[in-house]
Formats: structure tokens, C-alpha cells, sequence
């Protein structure tokens, strides 16, 4: 498949009402055994590929491994794969930029991307994570190419259940750049399902 059918084929998967679970691998071997068991899709996860390495998770594992852990997956199946981006690797969106030209280069579909400031405390602001956003979208634009974008947030992780109906923001609040940048897809971790 293109790159530009690996996009297609992702993000069609994402249908509302019917969520796409994704199986996490760390290598070359655990993607193979993940497309072997039918997915459409293989994710990478920061904290395992991290942990493969014998390092902890939050962006200790050099920019340069996790890459080559990307292509070596994009390598080993053919469907389309999303990296575990962290943060991006650095806080500057230019710097995001870059890195996200490195990873996107490997021919992953897209990545993960969160909102909390990796090495330090807090999420972003909303327009620097916007900003943040439009880096990796252009990025891809500079490649010639699609890419998708799961914008996740980790407000509910960062706050007691009790204060989440407080935490999400007003959808109308949103800044336009977020929401013209990302691909069709937000993930909340740790957010409770409802009965």
C-alpha cells in the first residue's frame, strides 16, 4: 500500500459509534504477530518501546531509537502504522516540526501526540499546543504527503475523576488551528466509560 492508501485505510477506519482498537508492539516481531492476528492497523507504544530498551517511558528513550523502532515496524507489515510521538520530542514547534519530518520519513500513517509538557508539569496551552499541531501537519505538507493526527490529551490523567465534567473545555472554545489540524481523532485517556 501508498502512503496515501495506508492514511485512507486508517482513517477510515475511525467510525463514529464504532471505536478502532489498536493493539500496541515495540518491535519489528511483536507488529508481525499483531497484523498476523488480523488488525487493520498496528500502533506503537512510547512506554513499551521504552521498556524493550530496559529505559522508562516520557521521552528517555532517544528520539533517534524510537525512530528506527518506527521504520523497523513499518518495515515488518504492510498496514498502516502510527508512532507513539510523546511530545514530540521537544516543546518548540519548529523542533516538533523537524522531528515529526524524521518520523514521518519512516512511513507511518501518523502518530499520538499528547498535550502534557513531557519533562515538566501541566498540559500545554491550547494555542501552544495548537501551534504544536500545525507543526506536525506541516511537516507532512513539506513530504508531499497525508498524515493523521491523534490529538491526545491528558487532562483526564492529570485530575481526579471527581473533576472531570469541570476539566473539558467548551467545544466552541477550541481554537480554529486545532481544529482544522487535527485528522479526525482525540483520545482522553483514563476517562471512564459510562455504565
Amino acid at each position: 500500500m501508498t502512503i496515501e492508501e495506508k492514511v485512507s485505510s486508517f482513517t477510515a477506519a475511525h467510525r463514529r459509534g464504532t471505536p478502532l482498537r489498536l493493539v500496541n508492539a515495540w518491535d519489528a516481531g511483536s507488529a508481525r504477530a499483531v497484523a498476523e492476528a488480523g488488525a487493520a492497523a498496528v500502533a506503537t507504544s512510547s512506554w513499551a518501546v521504552a521498556a524493550a530498551a530496559g529505559l522508562e517511558d516520557a521521552e528517555i528513550l532517544p528520539l533517534a531509537d524510537a525512530i528506527e523502532t518506527a521504520r523497523s515496524i513499518v518495515r515488518a507489515v504492510d498496514l498502516p502504522v502510527t508512532a507513539d510521538f510523546e511530545g514530540g520530542y521537544s516543546e518548540a514547534p519548529a523542533e516538533v516540526a523537524a522531528n515529526a519530518r524524521t518520523l514521518l520519513e519512516t512511513g507511518v500513517v501518523g502518530c499520538n501526540f499528547e498535550d502534557r509538557v513531557v519533562r515538566g508539569t501541566g498540559l500545554h496551552a491550547v494555542e501552544d499546543q495548537a501551534a504544536r499541531i500545525r507543526a506536525i501537519s506541516e511537516a507532512a505538507e513539506s513530504l508531499g504527503r497525508p498524515v493523521f493526527i491523534n490529538a491526545r490529551t491528558d487532562l483526564f490523567l492529570l485530575n481526579p475523576p471527581e473533576s472531570h465534567a469541570e476539566c473539558a473545555p467548551e467545544p466552541s472554545r477550541e481554537p480554529k488551528p486545532m481544529r482544522e489540524r487535527v485528522r479526525r481523532d482525540c483520545s482522553c485517556p483514563a476517562l471512564p466509560i459510562p455504565p
